[in-house]
């Protein structure tokens, strides 16, 4: 499922279908893993306007 963040301000962050994407209580949390390195990312719900996922599986569209 791709997943695209817009943020307050107009800024947009698109994330491929291998990323393991989250929503928590404190916002949107990104798990990048490459072989045996991995990355995690919290975006606070305070910096976001709408978060859109898009798939084979789903299709919504949150707006806070």
């Amino acid at each position: 499922m791709e997943t695209e963040i817009t943020f307050i301000g107009g800024r947009v962050e698109s994330f491929s279908p291998s990323m393991e994407i989250k929503m928590t209580p404190y916002g949107v949390e990104v798990l990048s893993r490459e072989g045996e390195d991995s990355v995690r990312v919290l975006f606070p719900w305070a910096q976001i306007e709408k978060v859109t996922q898009r798939g084979a599986t789903v299709a919504a569209i949150y707006t806070y």
